[in-house]
Order: structure tokens, then C-alpha cells, then sequence
């Protein structure tokens, strides 16, 4: 297992920087790391903590990671596949969205005009740390960075009028991610939450995966060559009610972090 870290991309004093925590042991459930070190470059080209130490109040956090691509599973809880009323795939149904939907925590979720229907799915995504194509189950969990949080927005009205999940899940804003890349945590111990207005939403213990993050990460690898940096968000549970403009939906993940992110209309 990797060492236990989290990693953090920030906007501190007009440039982007890469952060780590400065105590990564820690009790809390969702990390506070008021504390980060600032790194030389990417951790993921050997960037090292240099002595600088700075406030996390005082820096905005960004996506935590620079991926070439963002793949999606769908349906990969069955009790999801049940309440959309869709079979459960026999393998995992993939794919991708865009990176101008990629939007940090705290960023506006912009429903678009043209959708009625807003969804939230939380979700655990996986960063991969190393180029990798025809990557076995058995290696896969060497091509693992860490974790992050991510909420794979839909305009469901929209999803379910077309074959092609490109629409409904491209808009810009449309993948918060963050607050950090964690490292050193066994997936299968982690459960991702959602919260609506602070009201309990969605449940998911990592466990359920139809197909598990090896899997994944092996039939992902043996279409597409993945990216240091890239995610794969794995799948959401169940527990979907719709949004709108002037909700806030946080996404959460213990030992990684929370996402917050308020809705809001299109300006047309």
C-alpha cells in the first residue's frame, strides 16, 4: 500500500501550485488539513514538499488532478441499475466525459436551459498514477495514484430521451472533483455519501461494486491507454431525487474529504 497522503492542486499568491498534507495521520473523518506543504511541481512527476508551509484558509483548492480523460461506469450498484430501472451490466458499461466539465468544490453546478430534470451521483473515483494499456487485475492496483471524490452530474430528462450519454453528462460543471487525491487507502473500507440541503441522500459502501476497481481498471486499460492523472469514477448508489437551482449538494468520502458545490441556473 501506498504511504497514506493527500494531495492538493491550489491557487495560492496568483499561480498553481501542488500541496500535501502536513500531517497526514489524522483522526478526523473528513480531513481539515488546515495545514499544507507546497511541493516542488506535480507529485506525480516527483514533486517534493519543499519547508514552505501555508494556510489552507488562504489558498483555493482546484481539481486535484490534471487527467487526459474522465471515464464514467454506469449502473455499477445494482440498487441504482434497480431504481433506473435499467439491467445490471454484464460488463461495466463505460463512458466519458469531457474535461470542461471538470469544476473544483465550491464551484457553481450551472443546470443547463435546456434540462429539467437535474441529477447528482457521488461517487469514489480512482486516479491512476502511470501509463498503462492491457494493464492485468492482477497489476492493476500498481497503476493506482489514489482517491478522490466526484459527483457525476446528469441531466437525466435529457439521458433518458437519448442512446448517447454524451449530452447528459457533458455539460461544463458538470464533474466537481476534489477536495484532494488521498493516498494509501484501501478502497473496499471507503463509502461514499451525499447530502442534499445537509439531508442524507445516498449511501454507498465501496463493497457493492458490480465490478470491482481491478476489473475496471483492467477493461478500461485493455480499450483506452490510461494517463497519469486520469479518473475513473466508479459508479454511484442509489438515492436519487432531483436538484435545483439554489440546492447545494455535497459528496463525501471518509479518509478523503468533502465536496460542496451550490446549483444555479443558466444565464442565458
Amino acid at each position: 500500500v501506498s504511504v497514506k497522503n493527500r494531495f492538493y492542486r491550489i491557487e495560492f499568491e496568483g499561480a498553481v501550485h501542488w500541496a500535501q498534507a502536513a500531517e497526514p495521520e489524522t483522526d478526523e473523518l473528513y480531513p481539515s488539513d488546515n495545514q499544507l506543504h507546497l511541493l516542488s511541481g506535480d507529485p506525480l512527476s516527483g514533486g517534493e514538499p519543499n519547508d514552505r508551509l501555508v494556510d489552507r484558509a488562504s489558498v483555493e483548492l482546484l481539481v486535484p488532478c490534471t487527467p487526459t480523460k474522465i471515464i464514467g461506469v454506469a449502473r455499477n450498484f445494482a440498487a441504482h441499475a434497480e431504481e433506473r430501472e435499467r439491467a445490471v451490466p454484464l460488463e461495466p458499461l463505460i463512458f466519458l466525459k469531457p474535461l470542461t466539465t471538470l469544476t473544483p468544490t465550491g464551484a457553481q453546478i450551472v443546470n443547463p436551459s435546456a434540462c429539467e430534470h437535474l441529477n447528482y451521483e457521488g461517487e469514489l473515483a480512482v486516479v491512476i498514477s502511470k501509463e498503462g494499456h492491457l494493464i492485468s487485475e492482477a497489476a492493476s492496483m500498481n497503476h493506482v495514484w489514489g482517491y478522490t471524490v466526484i459527483n457525476d452530474v446528469t441531466a437525466r430528462d435529457i439521458q433518458n430521451r437519448e442512446e448517447a450519454f454524451v449530452r447528459a453528462k457533458g455539460y461544463d460543471t458538470f464533474a466537481p472533483v476534489g477536495p484532494c487525491v488521498a493516498t494509501g487507502l484501501d478502497p473496499l473500507s471507503l463509502i461514499v455519501e451525499t447530502h442534499v440541503n445537509n439531508e442524507l441522500q445516498q449511501h454507498g459502501p465501496l463493497t457493492q461494486l458490480v465490478h470491482p476497481i481491478p476489473k475496471l481498471i483492467a477493461f478500461i486499460s485493455s480499450i483506452m491507454t490510461l494517463y497519469p492523472g486520469d479518473i475513473i469514477a466508479t459508479g454511484t448508489p442509489k438515492g436519487m431525487i432531483p436538484v435545483r437551482p439554489g440546492d447545494t449538494v455535497d459528496v463525501s468520502v471518509a479518509g478523503i474529504g468533502r465536496i460542496s458545490n451550490p446549483v444555479v441556473a443558466q444565464e442565458n
